[in-house]
């Protein structure tokens, strides 16, 4: 045996002439390998004017007169004006100064330090990156994967966990701009999960909250129902919608709302409920006459801008106190920007058409129209009921309105019975 059987030195051998080059070419070898450190892992073209005792690892595809000749992976080192090519064995160590990381032959390739071999812990890892002492687990890519184990096999799932040690602590994901949060979600200082966004990074707003019995919060952090929506002045704004705090809307098809209810109870159906009071939310104050409650505004767009052309409104029209807050229905239609009163029904049951002031149960500020009978056609005079009124065409006196008394259709001019 001529060499060492791991480093390849050669063995200075009895009566061995110029045992000086044998000497010199391990030390050479030894200079090579023994605290290796190499310039790169990944330069393929072989350096014009390498300095005397650069080496570099040999990568795939590797060009130039003395590298490609050489094997992928092997070592190439610049020693007395040429190139020597060292072959590594599985364990050998050296430091790659492009990657400022050391790695490790594991028979095929060069691989991180700490990866060969089974498992392994480090203080801080960086991908592409410098990890620091705040975050230890450090990537800079332009993206990441988190795939299921289909190797072991796994189970097939997969999922991330993040962990945190109190409820007032914080286990969340920051999405930033130029390392400015603009949005985080998580459990954020208590065990509700919440949505916070932000414009410029420092002031934060609560968005979304979902409270561990599941109720949802629309910018409050206290939902009082299932699904709760508060709202402090924002709007939703555009040439369709002007001013408005919530805004449903659709391009694809109509805007439809739909309550379910399936129960044996009688008195168990879709309500939907509109309260207003004075005050505060926290201190509500009772209504005063006159304050609108509640709308249903049906709007049209005329190419510019939406008029509410159509509505049924409900309006306090009467003193309130302790049990007794008494409202009007109000109905509106127009034509132009504005509506026009159309009906009303008050707090007492009386129906104004065209009479802001009804005095009696139907109050018509205008004439009235009957439906038109032929004698051979007219209804039940019992069955419609007595004081009904309708209108005769063909009665022999000619044209007269008549009146159920209960039994029998009359004229209203002489009390005569229909004929």
């Amino acid at each position: 045996m001529s060499l060492t059987p791991r480093l390849g030195l050669s063995y200075i051998l009895p009566q061995q002439a110029q045992k000086h080059v044998s000497a010199n070419e391990s030390f050479r070898r030894l200079d090579a390998l023994v605290q290796p450190v190499v310039k790169s892992a990944m330069v393929t073209a072989q350096p014009l004017s390498p300095a005397e005792g650069d080496a570099y690892i040999i990568p795939t595809g590797a060009s130039g007169a003395d590298w490609s000749g050489m094997a992928a992976n092997s070592i190439a080192a610049f020693q007395d004006g040429d190139w020597i090519e060292l072959a590594p064995r599985t364990g050998w160590r050296l430091y790659v100064e492009a990657l400022a990381a050391a790695r490790v032959f594991d028979g095929s390739s060069w691989i991180a330090e700490g990866t060969a071999g089974g498992d392994a812990e480090f203080a801080k890892v960086g991908v592409n990156t410098t990890a620091d002492a705040a975050n230890k687990l450090a990537v800079k890519s332009d993206a990441a994967l988190f795939n299921h184990d289909d190797v072991t096999p796994g189970t097939g799932d997969m999922r991330v966990v993040i962990n945190k040690s109190a409820t007032a602590k914080t286990a969340s994901a920051v999405f930033q701009n130029n390392a400015s949060g603009r949005a985080e979600f998580g459990l954020t200082g208590s065990d509700d999960f919440s949505l916070k966004v932000s414009a410029d990074g420092a002031a934060w707003t609560s968005a979304l909250v979902v409270k561990p019995d599941a109720r949802v919060g629309i910018n409050t952090l206290s939902p009082a129902a299932l699904l709760h929506l508060h709202l402090d002045g924002g709007d939703v704004s555009s040439a369709l919608s002007s001013g408005q705090e919530l805004l449903i809307d659709s391009e694809a098809d109509g805007v439809s709302f739909a309550g379910v209810v399936a129960n044996a109870s009688a008195t168990k159906r879709m309500v939907f409920n509109g309260t207003k009071s004075r005050g505060t939310l926290a201190a509500p104050a009772a209504c005063a006459s006159g304050d609108y409650t509640f709308s249903l505004i049906g709007n049209a767009f005329d190419g510019a801008a939406a008029q509410s052309t159509a509505g049924i409104e409900f309006v306090v029209d009467g003193a309130v106190s302790g049990g007794v807050a008494p409202q009007r229905i109000v109905f509106g239609t127009g034509a132009a920007a504005s509506r026009t009163e159309r009906m009303r029904i008050t707090s007492a049951g009386d129906v104004g058409i065209g009479v802001s002031g009804p005095s009696a149960k139907l109050h018509v500020d205008g004439a009235v129209r009957v439906k038109s009978y032929a004698k051979a056609a007219l209804p039940s005079a019992s069955s419609t009921g007595a004081g009904a009124i309708i209108y005769v065409s063909d009665e022999a006196g000619g044209a007269v309105i008549a009146f159920s008394d209960g039994t029998s259709w009359r004229r209203v001019t002489d009390r005569a019975i229909v004929s």
